[in-house]
């Protein structure tokens, strides 16, 4: 079931606009405040993104907790209804517990980490009481501990984090409030009126003719090795080849490495070339506590004349694992035990139960698997058309520049429903660029063998893997995402998948 969408590939050539280089991002999330603090907070933080939006290239979001997508801002929105927004959003905070909260900022984080350019996260929210803290599993140590891996994972992406602390002066903040507005190379704010100020500061606009100075950016972390991961959801197995409806979250946990980044050592008088590397996925939960791990030593010892080959592709590592719904996450580490040197990606994930009724798995960008000179170590192989697939879990693409965008999924449809629907978008700064129609040609359900009066009954089909193929797609400069949505009757699911197009030579 291969689609080429050469038709949406053409319309885009003209409608992307080139990235430009004053790319900027405000992502706004509030947590528990009182009403009178978090009113003005509201304000202030309302008046923020509208200065915000004016700058070119700025882009604003405003989060709340509990739910998964962000209110994008714009520049023409009226000043009365930005403000009504804001007052929302920290009423939504305010009801809020401390690891709701804590579970939303992980998330704004998350969006934020997907922007281009200057990224800027506000997060409102007065230092909880005692009281509050010890309602809390874990105290105030859970609190400081996922405090911690945020400050982790913003560095990690050059996210600088603004805290409003709106509480009156006299009420000290806590020191891990302090911590993720300084170790992020951000600020801690306390009065709601200088806000405004206090981020300039940290996000300077820089004009022409103007001599303001941009911020030094926070201590560069140690260079390590470029390791990428990503949780894939996909829908379980139960006995007799029945698909679940109810049940924990099931997945294939993926990481990546270039073999590029890995020491290689030669041995000219054997003629060969020697690499050797551990790979390692853990999941955490909210306690910091392992739940599930794995681990995979890799030693490749093969002729020098294909060592250039293997330099071109990527060690991969895939394990398929289940989980209870709650909030967790992801770490994925790769040793050089050559080189003596390592490199850790992070990711969030929270898991939900599977649903009765149309799934579908996150889509995946792929490419052909290259024996040569990729190594995939994996507890089942990913496939489509017979032939093997690799996932592409860092999609940059070349801008005015025509390239391939495979779009791999998985369709889980209610076999007694109708033919599923399938369309697709792209989409740059959440404005849509491109929509195609994408055909189903398989049937869902085989009535074949349910008339046989043979003694053989065959299996009936759950599971329709879908590559989207648009060939020879061109794009400029800039961020994207490919947004699926699958109808069935009256079930409709929607997945995103970000990409980014950067000039040749970035």
């Amino acid at each position: 079931m291969r689609n080429g969408l050469w038709f949406l590939s053409i319309g885009l050539i003209a409608l992307v606009p080139a990235a430009r280089a004053d790319d900027r991002s405000l992502i706004v999330i509030f947590g528990p405040t009182t009403d009178e603090s978090g009113g003005r907070a509201a304000h202030a933080a309302a008046d923020l993104a509208h200065d915000w939006l004016k700058v070119d290239g700025a882009y604003a979001e405003l989060r709340r907790v509990g739910m998964t997508e962000g209110q994008e801002l714009t520049l023409h929105t009226a000043s009365r209804e930005l403000d009504d927004a804001f007052l929302d959003a920290a009423r939504n905070g305010r009801q809020a517990d401390l690891p709701a909260f804590l579970n939303a900022l992980d998330k704004a984080a998350y969006a934020a980490a997907r922007r281009p350019g200057k990224r800027l996260l506000l997060a409102v929210l007065e230092t909880p009481a005692s009281s509050t803290l010890a309602a809390m599993k874990g105290g105030a140590d859970e609190f400081a501990y996922r405090l911690s891996q945020t400050v982790d994972f913003c560095r990690s992406k050059s996210i600088n984090v603004v805290v409003l602390d709106p509480a009156p002066a006299a009420a000290p903040s806590a020191p891990s409030l302090k911590s993720l507005a300084t170790a992020t190379g951000g600020a801690l704010v306390r009065d709601p009126k200088t806000l405004a100020s206090d981020v300039l500061v940290v996000a300077p606009v820089a004009r022409p003719g103007s001599d303001v100075a941009a911020a030094p950016p926070p201590p560069a972390a140690p260079q390590g090795l470029p390791v990428r991961t990503h949780f894939v959801r996909i829908q379980p197995k139960r006995a007799h080849g029945a698909v679940s409806d109810l049940g924990p979250t099931s997945g294939l946990l993926l990481l990546e490495c270039p073999f590029s980044a890995l020491e290689f050592q030669e041995d000219d008088k054997a003629g060969k070339y020697f690499v050797q590397a551990r790979m390692t996925e853990i999941v955490r939960n909210t306690e910091g506590n392992p739940v599930w791990q794995a681990r995979k030593d890799v030693t490749l010892k093969e002729p020098l004349k294909k060592l250039h080959t293997r330099q071109a592709g990527s060690l991969f590592y895939m394990r398929t694992l289940q989980l209870p719904g709650g909030q967790y996450t992801v770490e994925a580490t790769v040793e050089d035990l050559l080189a003596n040197r390592s490199g850790s990606a992070r990711e969030p994930l929270n898991a939900t139960g599977s649903l009765p009724g149309l799934g579908v798995s996150d889509p995946l960008f792929v490419r052909p698997l290259n024996d040569a000179a990729d190594r995939f170590d994996a507890d089942q192989v990913l496939m489509y058309d017979a032939q093997a697939i690799a996932p592409v879990l860092n999609p940059v693409f070349i801008a005015d520049q025509p390239f391939e965008l495979r779009l791999y999924f998985v369709i889980y449809p209610d076999i007694r429903g109708a033919t599923p629907e399938i369309s697709l978008e792209i989409l740059r700064n959440g404005h849509v660029e491109g929509r195609s129609q994408l055909a189903f040609n398989d049937k869902i359900r085989d009535t074949a063998f349910e008339n046989s009066t043979l003694g053989g009954k065959s299996e009936q089909k759950h599971e329709f893997p879908y590559m989207a193929d648009i060939r020879d797609a061109s794009f400029g400069a800039g961020q994207y995402e490919a947004r699926l949505t699958i109808r069935q009757g009256r079930n409709t699911v929607t997945r995103g998948l970000p990409f980014r197009v950067v000039k040749a030579g970035q």
